[in-house]
């Protein structure tokens, strides 16, 4: 059986007790009415664990510091697998050594706006994970998550997060490590506007397979990678003039971009990938440009794809799509296939009407475009080519324009298969 407090006034309480492993330890309590810690000092670890509040634990303006306890430092607050019914707010609250709030259910917001928390080595000890400000996965939110001003000296975790509405970590959020929302599910947005996420050579925002109403991706300063692979996403807003040096996009989709920016624009956005070329994120953006009616953008996007593409395969390969480049642009640009066969219907006529053939047979009169037609478009027989014969230099020209009329017949075709199997 569960045990009950009343209620719990420690309003400005202080507590550096030396003897003992936590100032303030509840396993497994439920605690009716206010848990109130207000402006309280406390040394040593506050533990919560499994405990569950009928009320808000108000926090604000705390300082909780954890100290060393036989040859570890604890968490100035854990609160492992809590459950509250309302707020738990956390303003203004300061934080030294791990805040753990993994597995908490809040039913109302989770308020960390304006916090200072510092990481010590505890959730890296206990959980295998890089030495953490906030360990707070699988934590469910029924509002909002409040991170507005928050500093935190070390990586806050918050991977398989739910929120049923809005993360707001906008107007400073400054994260001095690793910003982790690997797997979380927001049904609102998560709003990065003027964050600061400092994780030199690592990676500063993990959002890998996050799931979000909107993201907005406007962060102040970004020293680090962000990983989007693999994300869902209905509106992804963000700032061309603060776009990260290193994204990952892979396997990301989203619905609309704001802006939208041109495809010159937004081939640059992918080219920030550090793994180099991969397919996906090319149909995802071209998708996007089709869905608002910018074909043309949509043809440029799939067009580089298929250039960078290029690099990547065999010399024969290699050889055979710098053709279809020239020829037909990849089939994204078929008005090369109509230059291409004026300006060969036109050198073809020059020369064969200076240099006329000799009848083959029958007495069809000679007429030199309808004859280098016939060389140039391979499933149409005009009857030109059946009944005059060539010689002389005329006749490579003849083998020339026969070869390209194939050359171009099959880019061409290579194309529109391309285009029709695309999804």
């Amino acid at each position: 059986m569960r045990a009950a407090v009343i209620r719990s006034l420690l309003l400005g309480a202080r507590s550096a007790d030396p003897g003992h492993r936590a100032a303030l330890h509840l396993h497994g309590v439920d605690v009716v009415g206010v848990l109130d810690l207000y402006q309280a000092e406390v040394e040593h670890a506050i533990e919560f664990v499994d405990c569950t509040f009928d009320a808000v634990p108000e926090l604000s303006f705390a300082q909780l510091r954890g100290v060393s306890f036989e040859g570890s430092t604890l968490p100035g607050l854990d609160a492992f697998g809590a459950t509250v019914q309302g707020t738990l707010s956390l303003v203004k609250c300061t934080v030294t050594g791990a805040l753990v709030v993994y597995g908490v259910h809040v039913s109302g917001d989770l308020d960390l706006d304006w916090a200072r928390l510092t990481a010590d080595g505890r959730a890296e000890e206990l959980f295998g994970v890089r030495t953490a400000a906030v360990f707070g996965d699988a934590v469910q939110v029924g509002r909002h998550l409040y991170l507005q001003g928050t500093v935190a000296a070390g990586n806050l975790e918050l991977g398989g997060m739910r929120v049923g509405g809005t993360v707001h970590a906008r107007q400073g959020l400054r994260v001095e490590g690793e910003l982790r929302l690997r797997g979380a599910q927001v049904v609102g947005e998560v709003d990065l506007t003027d964050a600061v996420l400092l994780n030199a050579g690592g990676v500063a925002l993990d959002a890998w397979g996050l799931r979000a109403g909107q993201l907005t991706l406007s962060a102040e300063r970004t020293d680090g990678t962000v990983d989007l692979r693999h994300s869902r996403v209905e509106v992804v807003r963000d700032d061309p003039d603060r776009w990260p040096s290193e994204l990952r996009l892979d396997g990301a989709r989203y619905t609309a971009l704001e802006p939208v920016g041109t495809a010159r624009e937004r081939l640059h956005w992918l080219d920030r990938d550090p793994s180099g070329y991969r397919p996906q994120p090319y149909e995802q953006l071209a998708t996007v440009y089709r869905q608002i009616g910018h074909e043309f953008e949509a043809r440029t996007v799939l067009l580089v794809k298929q250039r960078r593409r290029r690099r990547r395969l065999s010399p024969p390969g290699a050889a055979w799509g710098l053709l279809q480049d020239a020829l037909v642009g990849y089939g994204y640009r078929p008005g090369r296939a109509v230059l291409w066969l004026l300006v060969l219907t036109a050198l073809g006529t020059t020369v064969f009407s200076l240099h006329p053939p000799w009848t083959a047979s029958g007495a069809t009169a000679f007429q030199p475009a309808v004859y280098t037609l016939d060389l140039l478009i391979p499933i149409v027989d005009f009857g030109q080519e059946r009944a005059f014969g060539i010689g002389g230099p005329a006749q490579w020209l003849a083998y020339a324009l026969t070869a390209m009329g194939w050359i171009l017949f099959t880019a061409v075709a290579a194309a529109l298969t391309r285009t029709f199997n695309r999804p």
